[in-house]
């Protein structure tokens, strides 16, 4: 049995237990309808829609019987075999990012890519894979990336080579070695917030490219947002006016908060500068959170939100990086892990109907 709950703002009633996915910020419409005077049941924001759009480009320069595996955001490997067009087998929804990583080179050869990140807004069809001959008897030394949530990490081989990775997936340092050389891959630069771990990062390059090297990044376990924190979309308030809607948390313990909901308006249509809130905010009762989960780059809270007319209903508050998303739930959860929450959050945050702190 899912429990009901309903919010009443300017004329409007939405309840908890119709399609829950189809509001993902609990609260924001009712936010949105104090500072703009209504609207309809959606936030105005489609979700993006399935498997819009390809992924591609061009392999040049791979000697004949040889082959490269290209992964697209550490997964979706793709295996090539001859120089010409390439596409990945996934699509990507509007405004997923995407990044192109060799993870596994060609032997006696070493790929790089160019043109691999984006945000797929349409087909990509120009990232490219070039290919070159390595000097005879030296072997590139490489692996995988994982659990990456942004931000520089630098890694190093033998106290030299530093190479900059940004995304999750192959990588592979630029000076290949003479078989017999060793090799020794350290993080040099931790990405901010994060903690990468290296393992099978030292051996003896043989008469292969090596590729086993394994980088693992995780995230700290975030706490309750507490604070002023304005959604990432910004809409016409009125003529000349535009807004943002937001969430005044204060954090009463490490399980529990208050909540008051209201706009912050701006003079611009990107809703740049810090804004000003429109009237008194509006009271939306508290959160009793009463577990947590973490993936590598997400936090989640699951949560009874009661609201000051008493009704209640389930909510799961997630954090990932620096945004906030706020969504209901239902009984028993829709959510039962930190890797479903993050699934759902990774398809609404193209949407901009997250939080951040300014």
């Amino acid at each position: 049995m899912t429990r009901q709950a309903s919010a009443t703002g300017a004329g409007r009633t939405w309840h908890s237990a119709r399609p829950i996915f189809r509001w993902a910020p609990l609260g924001l419409a009712a936010a949105l309808l104090v500072g703009c005077g209504g609207g309809d049941d959606d936030n105005g924001t489609p979700p993006p829609s399935a498997g819009a759009f390809s992924i591609g480009g061009a392999v040049s320069g791979l000697g004949a019987g040889k082959t490269v595996t290209l992964q697209n955001a550490g997964k979706d490997d793709l295996t090539v075999n001859a120089n010409g067009n390439f596409v990945f087998v996934t699509r990507l929804d509007n405004g997923i990012a995407y990044a192109v990583t060799v993870k596994t080179q060609p032997s006696g050869q070493r790929c790089t890519v160019t043109e691999g990140t984006g945000t797929a807004t349409a087909n990509v069809s120009n990232v490219q894979v070039r290919c070159e001959n390595l000097a005879a008897a030296t072997y590139t030394v490489g692996g995988s990336v994982s659990g990456l949530a942004g931000g520089a990490l630098v890694l190093q081989n033998n106290g030299r080579d530093d190479l900059s990775v940004s995304s999750n997936g192959g990588f592979t340092f630029g000076t290949a070695l003479a078989g017999g050389t060793a090799y020794a891959i350290t993080v040099r630069t931790q990405p901010s917030g994060q903690s990468c771990t290296v393992r099978n990062g030292t051996g003896t390059v043989g008469s292969a490219n090596v590729s086993s090297v394994d980088v693992s990044c995780a995230t700290a376990a975030l706490g309750l947002p507490e604070g002023d924190w304005k959604q990432e979309l910004c809409v016409v308030v009125r003529p000349g006016t535009w807004g943002r809607s937001l969430w005044r948390i204060t954090r009463q313990s490490d399980t529990r908060v208050t909540g008051q909901i209201g706009v912050v308006t701006y003079a611009d249509a990107n809703c740049s500068g810090t804004g000003t809130v429109a009237g008194p905010l509006t009271d939306v009762g508290n959160v009793a959170f009463d577990r947590n989960g973490s993936t590598a780059t997400l936090t989640a809270f699951w949560g009874l939100w009661t609201q000051p007319s008493g009704l209640t209903s389930r909510a799961v508050w997630a954090r990932k990086g620096p945004r906030l998303c706020i969504f209901g739930d239902q009984i028993p959860t829709a959510f039962p892990t930190a890797a479903s929450v993050e699934s759902y959050v990774d398809t609404v945050l193209p949407a901009k109907t997250c939080y951040t702190q300014n």
